[in-house]
């Protein structure tokens, strides 16, 4: 298992409990959560014998049977509606009066003849002769004791993924990592899928298109890297990486414009894949070419530089992929190396040079 996960440069490095280190350009996280326990007598032993918490997982394995769901929360509400599908009684035992759980779930779940609620209400043990027949409950300071077949608990959930970090990585109020489409982290390279991060539904199948869209982009997250690394062999390792995590990839149709002249100049860009060409318009008022791109080539630069509006046209001669920097992102890539913004500043130069008639 995983001890604990640190950057070094572009690296994560990943330490497993063995001493083992393992070093990835990126990282998926998805490690998911516990739910919280009850901590009564029984629970433990009746787990996976009539003890759940997970309805959807185990619901299906109770038809006809009588259930309780512990727990007054959304989460107990929603898990509720899915067990009455089975279920021939729905216990929903709450320690409050009050439930926690929207209005509208519990007007559809309470609504229901078959769902009895018993509130408040602890429940103290749980019991039966190899799988669950009962569960007893405090209420008004007397034990009661409920038959039921299936106890589904639903009081809390713990993500865990925010723990095996050695730095700071965002989080909401309840420890849930914090992405965003692309389920990227506030770590470069540091992706999450599934229970880990958070988000509304808590399924496989949302976990496994969490997981497809992660792979997806680290994998264009990593070409990125590699890409301004061997654009910029000067810059910092953990520059180039918060810059390949910043890093928008855009694509272009042959002939389309990918900025035009006069335009403000608001984005660096670097040719992925295709070619691109650089025009001006001439004495006589045709476009003349005056520089042209292929992958690893840059442009973009003049006009953030100068702080003024774009000098040229910029055309996609066949189809292209480019990585798209907005200002703030490249002005921090020059400030992060002298020898990066030495070589920007004398590209541009001699691309002004070339472009200033004579």
């Amino acid at each position: 298992p995983v001890k604990e996960i640190r950057s070094e440069g572009d690296r994560k490095i990943v330490t497993l409990h063995d001493g083992t280190e393992l070093s990835a350009y990126a990282v998926l996280v998805t490690v998911g959560g516990e739910p919280t326990k009850l901590g009564v007598v029984g629970e433990t032993e009746y787990h996976g014998r009539g003890v759940s918490y997970c309805a959807v997982c185990d619901g299906a394995f109770f038809k006809g049977a009588d259930l309780a769901v512990i727990g007054g929360g959304d989460s107990a509400f929603q898990e509720g509606l899915f067990l009455t599908r089975f279920a021939n009684k729905l216990y929903v035992v709450h320690r409050r009066n009050e439930f926690r759980a929207q209005a509208i779930l519990q007007d559809r779940l309470l609504k229901m003849e078959k769902v009895e609620p018993i509130t408040p209400a602890e429940v103290k043990e749980i019991g039966g002769n190899g799988d669950v027949k009962w569960i007893d409950i405090e209420r008004d300071g007397k034990i009661e004791r409920v038959n039921v077949e299936g106890v589904f608990v639903f009081i809390g959930f713990k993500p865990v993924g925010r723990y095996l970090f050695r730095e700071h990585i965002d989080h909401d109020k309840n420890g849930y990592l914090i992405t965003d489409q692309y389920m990227r982290t506030s770590i470069p390279g540091v992706y999450a899928a599934g229970d880990t991060r958070a988000q509304l539904a808590k399924q496989i199948t949302t976990a496994v298109g969490d997981a497809t869209t992660a792979v997806l982009h680290a994998e264009r997250y990593i070409e990125e890297l590699k890409d301004l690394e061997r654009a910029f062999p000067s810059e910092p390792k953990e520059v180039v990486a918060q810059t390949a995590s910043k890093a928008e990839l855009v694509v272009f149709a042959p002939d389309d414009i990918v900025l035009k002249a006069g335009d403000p100049a608001d984005r660096f860009y670097m040719v992925i894949k295709g070619e691109a060409e650089a025009t001006q318009r001439g004495p006589d008022g045709s476009q003349v070419v005056i520089n042209r791109f292929g992958p690893g080539d840059y442009f973009g630069e003049i006009g953030l530089l100068n702080d003024a509006p774009r000098k040229a046209t910029v055309r996609a001669k066949t189809s292209l992929e480019l990585m798209a920097l907005d200002r703030e992102t490249f002005a921090k890539l020059l400030r992060s190396s002298q020898a990066t913004e030495d070589e920007v500043r004398r590209v541009a130069a001699e691309r002004t040079r070339a472009a200033t008639p004579r």
